[in-house]
């Protein structure tokens, strides 16, 4: 099986549909890492990426 990522904002209700919604088109569920806020520093200047979670999951081929 192909493996794949997908990104939730930061609310717990989002997240349930997503991960409902992914189990409905017959994915696997790897693994979900919660992020959180951090600031990055890029060449034009400071970035706040915001908190959220990274979803690993298989899909179907």
């Amino acid at each position: 099986m192909p493996y794949a990522v997908e990104t939730c904002p930061d609310d717990v209700d989002r997240l349930k549909t997503l991960l409902h919604s992914l189990g409905e088109e017959g994915s696997r569920i790897v693994n979900v890492i919660w992020q959180p806020t951090r600031d990055i520093l890029m060449e034009n200047g400071p970035f706040t990426q915001p908190s959220g979670y990274i979803i690993i999951l298989e899909y179907p081929s």
